[in-house]
């Protein structure tokens, strides 16, 4: 009965802003939330045991490409990279234009939003006690594919951090490696699967406040606050590769942003595509970098570096803490 009780206050279908609680018909967002919960516990199970294992792996892989691809006296190669850097112009792009541009480019062909990503991340590793190690990044190219039937593909590269924009990953069929990595997990789902135990089961809505609700049903509070919005449209890009609807939606949320969002600048990111920067502060000293397609408002990037130091973690103001490219 306990785990059931955490289901059902972590899904809070009907909130304390709505009142004394009193019999009346649950409305679409409380109805989401309700059918999720036989699945919840059970997704929430298996997705920790990934990313248990997968960040176990990774930890081993950055020791192993340290020694793999660092020379004697060299820097080593899983070192901190460094910040992306903004310039700005008078040929910067509005957040509000580049929201417009999105929508009258989903107009012009809707498309659909498609099941799988291709992404690109950087995470730090942080120790802390007497003999720890300096903060080391270990980069990661993942790439997610489903078929018809329901079956998929997932296979995770630890890529040469000398060589941060070269992928390592050809899309298939089938997916492999063609540039020096080593594999962390490889999985083969079968028929039917079609992303079970995922997060974001359901096909994406087309509306902004669809898509906010929607956002919102899988983590709470991103209807409402700002970080937790970009950290919903983060981990929904790595299940779904947003069709131009969507594409615009999530523009058009960003730019009501008020306040938030500020301009930074054109950027060149670790791809080696030009985009539209723009910065928001985050919780805990750190602060975001958001870069968007100025064309059609697809996020491109999402940068998280540090405001602060902490010497405990032998962490430096201005380490990029995570990074996530996405190249669909």
């Amino acid at each position: 009965m306990t785990d059931e009780l955490e289901l059902l206050r972590g899904a809070d279908p009907v909130s304390a802003e709505t009142g004394p609680w009193r019999d009346r018909p649950l409305d679409a967002r409380a109805e989401l939330l309700l059918t999720r919960l036989p699945a919840r516990e059970r997704r929430r199970r298996t997705v920790r045991r990934t990313v248990l294992a997968v960040a176990g792996a990774a930890a081993a892989t950055a020791v192993a490409l340290a020694l793999t691809v660092s020379g004697g006296g060299s820097t080593p190669a899983v070192a901190v990279p460094r910040p992306l850097v903004a310039h700005a112009s008078r040929a910067d792009v509005p957040l509000a234009e580049i929201a417009r541009r999105a929508r009258a480019a989903a107009e012009a062909a809707p498309g659909r939003s498609v099941r799988g990503s291709h992404v690109q991340t950087w995470s730090m590793g942080m120790e802390t006690g007497k003999g720890a190690r300096p903060p080391v990044t270990t980069p990661v190219e993942s790439l997610t594919t489903w078929n018809a039937d329901g079956s998929g593909t997932l296979l995770q590269v630890a890529t040469d951090p000398r060589h941060p924009g070269r992928p390592v990953i050809d899309g298939g069929p089938p997916p492999r490696t063609v540039h020096d990595g080593k594999v962390l997990n490889r999985e083969h789902y079968p028929k039917g699967t079609y992303g079970a135990n995922q997060e974001y089961v359901e096909a994406p809505p087309a509306g902004v406040s669809e898509l906010r609700a929607y956002l919102a049903a899988w983590l709470p509070g991103a209807d409402k606050d700002p970080v937790s919005l970009l950290s919903a449209i983060e981990s929904f890009q790595t299940v779904w590769t947003p069709g131009p609807r969507q594409i615009a939606d999530i523009a058009t949320l960003l730019s009501r942003l008020e306040g938030r969002m500020h301009p930074a600048g054109r950027v060149t990111d670790r791809l080696g595509r030009e985009g539209q920067g723009f910065r928001m502060s985050g919780i805990n000293g750190g602060r975001y970098l958001v870069v968007l397609d100025p064309d059609d408002g697809r996020l491109l990037d999402l940068e998280l570096t540090a405001t602060r130091a902490e010497p405990d973690f032998q962490l430096k103001a201005g380490s990029v803490m995570s990074y996530t490219a996405w190249r669909g």
